[in-house]
């Protein structure tokens, strides 16, 4: 007999609710979270929603402010230059092992149509799914790599990828180079180009942190 999964538990429950809030901009960066409020909304005791603060405080998506308090942490100029440094090198990783591990012909289509799935997303501005479009893709080139860990590694890191896309596309900004680049990591990866798979996804993340770190820089002029 096949074992039932295991439903998950009241933490899992509350920590993937907000990090979903999260990401996706319903909780803004510098929201205050308080344990009762949640606990009443997620109809828990108090025990799991301080469990579930504590992990996402230790992932870096939430701060510690005042007493005994946590808030969503900010999007900074200096958390971008970090998180998409570190992208770099495991996209670049992932693209040039998958190259060496080849592509059968029905994953192939697989991954061409994540990418169509980003280019109708941004012809129909829909930017909740462009966001998820392009992180399914760049999940599915780490599936691809042969290496099950840098999957399961990688985890907080597309979180705040996730994160940091949201503030900017939400804004309007939906560049076509996004699914351009897509497919061309794609074909390096069919190529079983290694050397251009690497390059062209490093290049990519590269690409994503100038678009945030200039969109995190309008929007300090504005406000200044």
């Amino acid at each position: 007999m096949t074992a039932l999964p295991t439903p998950p538990s009241r933490v899992q429950q509350v920590y993937d609710a907000i990090v979903d809030d999260i990401c996706t901009g319903r909780l803004a960066p510098g929201t205050r979270l308080r344990q009762e409020e949640l606990a009443d909304r997620f109809e828990v005791s108090r025990q799991p929603v301080q469990q579930a603060l504590l992990l996402l405080r230790n992932q870096g998506l939430l701060r510690e402010v005042g007493r005994r308090g946590v808030e969503v942490a900010p999007v900074d100029a200096e958390f971008v230059r970090q998180l998409y440094g570190l992208r770099a090198v495991l996209d670049g990783y992932a693209a040039r092992s998958a190259a060496f591990e080849g592509l059968t012909p029905e994953v192939r289509i697989r991954g061409e149509s994540l990418v169509e799935a980003g280019r109708q997303a941004e012809r129909d501005r829909a930017f909740a799914h462009m966001v998820t479009a392009d992180v399914d893709f760049h999940r599915f080139v780490m599936e691809q790599s042969g290496n099950p860990l840098l999957l399961e590694s990688s985890g907080v890191i597309w979180q705040n990828v996730q994160r940091v896309m949201s503030e900017v596309l939400y804004r309007g900004d939906a560049p076509a180079w996004v699914w351009e680049d897509h497919t061309a990591i794609l074909d390096a990866i069919v190529d079983r180009d290694g050397d251009r798979a690497e390059r062209v996804a490093r290049d990519h993340a590269e690409h994503g942190r100038q678009l945030i770190l200039e969109a995190l820089e309008g929007v300090r002029s504005a406000t200044s």
